[in-house]
């Protein structure tokens, strides 16, 4: 992950908008998040891969938990990703939400 990408999810995290202000109107809100940017960085390893990089993976990765397969040995780098960034992990749940759907398993029968 770029360092540019990673302040990017910080301020994101944060949810700062226009500066200190923000940041004083809700103190509990903010020590919450504050919490939970401490985690990620206490979580982050010296490999890892980029939004990008989930994105044109996530699909086989779905695929392959869909099946049952044990995607955290065979994906680890891909797994570590969407329990760290939010947007990879809601896009990661949609995808399996249409591959759990009544509909799409219909179609494979």
């Amino acid at each position: 992950m770029t360092g540019e990408n990673f302040i990017k999810r910080l301020m994101r995290r944060l949810k700062i908008v226009k500066g200190p202000s923000h940041m004083d109107s809700q103190p509990a809100q903010n020590a919450d998040e504050l919490k939970k940017l401490m985690h990620m960085i206490e979580q982050t390893k010296d490999v890892e891969i980029s939004c990008d990089e989930v994105f044109a993976l996530i699909d086989q990765y779905a695929e392959l938990a869909a099946r049952g397969e044990d995607v955290a040995h065979l994906m680890p780098l891909v797994k570590h990703h969407l329990e760290m960034c939010a947007d990879c992990s809601q896009e990661y749940e949609a995808l399996m939400r249409i591959l759990e759907s009544p509909e799409y398993r219909g179609g494979l029968n």
